[in-house]
């Protein structure tokens, strides 16, 4: 089995990121790109990649030779194909046409795909089709199922599909554009004798397909089709013609995700912190050869923490949620950092706040720092007291600060290419406007006005950080969409543990919807403990509801925490059985709990709902340490980190008791924790 992987994306949808580095190259979870992809194949039991790059190719090949894929043992042949000439993915397969790569069926895969599928099932049905008719049978897309609301998809995944559902031939293939909210189906697709016809919109087109050999030639035919859509669209337009077809195989159950935008490259980093892509793990190294793979370099904590044995945290520094520090980085004092992925040989200075960003190799991150949502990449120096808002990115060795605001959206780089020449319709291949540009790169003074006294680098045509700003075509290409809307009100968008917790003390309003949604939501909780329902159900039952009424996420966990409580005091008629009832009540849910409170912000989401519960409840204030806080605590849906943030950040709430007498209630727990992670610290 061999297989093409194409590692130019002919898009400059990263730029100016992708200036002097191809995105095939880029850190996700500290390792290159393309090496999930080599190793993806390599599972699947391909024993020949030919990866054909363009942009930035001499960096490419350099990495694969220094790979273990260039070693005696390695399991797959890898060979480079450099071309600067190839500007589409139409372009490398009419290259592949004319060296006659292939004479059975093969793969093409994007150089972007972190997957832990097995491809052997789609390989048997391409083949079993092809040996009862060799010439109809062209190809076989890999589709995973998807929900259209799930935060993974993209604008490229917007497409909509009919298949025969007998044999899952395709018959309509449709890729929404941006203005488009309708499809138009070809009603002769319905009238076929006895056709059973299904359409899907929870379908990703994965981008890998099984190709027969007859693929190369149909692009060598047709010189316009540019990408495998138009291949796809060809085909279907004429297949009564020339008698060719395109089947699906869809996966249900494995993981397959692509980098296409910042937003999919957040969305993925954390998917594989979060083990969906298990054995594609941070503990498990695999880009580098064989012998140089140690097993335990990186130590796995709880609530999906990873740090690297040689990395050093300073005093009272703690890593949150679905954080990864990587080799030789340190770390100072009273740093908090969550969500986010710090890259090797990185040094953060005291008291920084880094939430949901991405820091790649030998960045300095200097003190008093505040670090939102955004991308930091190689050899960046952030001086003392930069705030970087959410959206901002900040190519290699670029330099800002001191105390320096950056507003959300801002990109700084060291290209003189400027806004008006970034042409977002153009496919140009990124090799010939670098050529043009970076000759100049250090002609222009720095925009120290913006960076700070020790700027170094250029803000992207002034760009002010609004969707009607200058910038919104290269924001929107970035990110995929406006970082600064809560698209999907993902679990995975920490909110500063720090500076969140003031925008959270609005009152909530109960509008009719969330009126509605409480009470659901309560009637199926109590009838999860009357009827023994299984939690599992439950949670879709809930999710379900959540959809319905446009509920987020800390909704939910409002919700759920205060119903938990609700249904305990409805159940009591005696304060002296409330102790047990609650926590009969918790054992019952803790799966439900364990579910909705995965990460930092929906935990203190939920904490703050306890007090809020109890400052009016006086038996729920009573056993709030006894039972509540103590039990999800050991049952692991409230963090040490998350309970301690709580105590020493008390939200202005009213009721009958104060948030002291709280506070009070709780002292000795929380001196106890703060004595277990003194000692934690001092063993690390």
């Amino acid at each position: 089995l061999e297989a093409v992987v194409i590692a130019d994306s002919f898009n400059k949808r990263f730029y100016p990121v992708t200036a002097e580095r191809p995105r095939c190259l880029f850190p996700v979870a500290n390792q290159p790109l393309i090496s999930y992809t080599l190793e993806f194949l390599s599972i699947c039991g391909v024993k020949h990649i030919y990866v054909y790059a363009c942009h930035c190719y001499d960096q490419v090949k350099r990495y694969v030779q220094q790979s273990k894929w260039a070693n005696a043992g390695s399991p797959c042949t890898v060979t480079v194909v450099c071309s600067q000439s190839l500007t589409s993915v139409g372009d490398v397969l009419r290259e592949v046409d004319q060296k006659t790569l292939f004479k059975t069926d093969f793969l093409v895969v994007p150089g972007d795909v972190v997957s832990n599928m097995q491809l052997a099932t789609s390989l048997k049905e391409h083949r079993a089709r092809r040996e009862k008719d060799k010439n109809a049978p062209l190809m076989t897309l890999v589709l995973r199922t998807s929900s259209p609301t799930h935060r993974s998809r993209t604008a490229e995944d917007d497409i909509v599909l009919a298949l025969d559902q007998s044999t899952n031939r395709v018959l309509h293939y449709h890729r929404f554009l941006k203005t488009q909210s309708k499809v138009n189906f070809p009603l002769s697709i319905f009238q076929g004798p006895g056709s059973r016809v299904e359409l899907r919109y929870d379908l990703i087109d994965t981008g890998i397909s099984v190709c027969s050999p007859q693929v190369p030639q149909l692009f060598t035919d047709n010189f316009d089709y540019q990408t495998q859509y138009d291949l796809v669209k060809g085909v279907l337009i004429n297949e009564e013609f020339l008698g060719n077809q395109i089947h699906a195989h869809i996966e249900k159950s494995r993981y397959c995700s692509r980098v296409y935008n910042f937003h999919s490259y957040d969305v993925v980093s954390h998917d594989i912190l979060s083990r969906w892509s298990h054995p594609f793990v941070p503990e498990n190294t695999i880009d580098e050869p064989i012998e140089n793979c140690k097993s335990g370099d990186c130590d796995l904590l709880r609530h999906n923490v990873y740090l690297h044995n040689t990395c050093t945290l300073g005093q009272n520094s703690v890593v949150l949620d679905c954080s990864l520090i990587g080799r030789g980085t340190r770390i100072g004092k009273r740093c908090k950092i969550s969500n986010s992925v710090v890259g090797n040989n990185c040094h953060i200075h005291d008291d920084c706040i880094i939430d949901g960003s991405y820091i790649w190799d030998n960045s300095t991150i200097g003190s008093n720092c505040k670090i939102s949502k955004s991308f930091i990449c190689d050899g960046v120096q952030v001086h003392d007291g930069v705030i970087v808002h959410q959206g901002s990115v900040l190519c290699d060795m670029v330099h800002v600060g001191p105390k320096v605001d950056l507003d959300s959206g801002s990109v700084v780089h060291l290209s003189t290419l400027s806004n008006d020449d970034f042409d977002s319709d153009e496919m140009l291949h990124f090799d010939a406007c670098v050529s043009a540009f970076l000759p100049y790169s250090y002609c222009l003074p720095y925009d120290i006005g913006e960076l700070g006294d020790e700027g170094r680098g250029y803000l992207w045509g002034g760009h002010e950080g609004s969707e009607s700003g200058s910038d919104a075509p290269l924001v929107m290409q970035m990110w995929g969409k406006w970082i600064l809307d809560d698209h999907d009100g993902s679990e995975s968008e920490l909110s500063s543990l720090a500076s969140g917790d003031e925008e959270n003390n609005d009152p909530i309003i109960l509008d009719d919807d969330l009126s509605t949604f409480q009470k659901e939501v309560k009637e199926s909780l109590c009838g999860g403990i009357e009827e023994n329902i299984q939690c599992d159900n439950l949670v879709l039952e809930i999710n379900s509801s959540k959809y319905a009424y446009n509920m987020s996420v800390k909704d939910v966990v409002q919700t759920v925490t205060r119903s938990l409580l609700e249904i305990a005091t409805d159940r009591t008629s005696n304060n002296a059985h409330y102790f047990s009832t609650v926590k009969k009540i918790l054992a019952h849910y803790i799966p439900l709990l364990l579910n909705y409170n995965k990460h930092g912000s929906s935990q203190l989401d939920c904490i703050y709902t306890l007090e809020e519960f109890a400052l009016n409840s006086e038996p729920t204030l009573n056993c709030l340490v006894k039972v509540i806080l103590m039990y999800l605590y050991e049952s692991d849906v409230l963090s040490e980190e998350v309970i301690l943030h709580w105590n020493s950040n008390p939200r202005k709430l009213t009721g009958i008791f104060s948030t002291e007498e709280v506070r009070n209630k709780v002292e000795k727990f929380i001196e106890w924790l703060e004595e277990a992670e003194e000692e934690d610290s001092d063993d690390a």
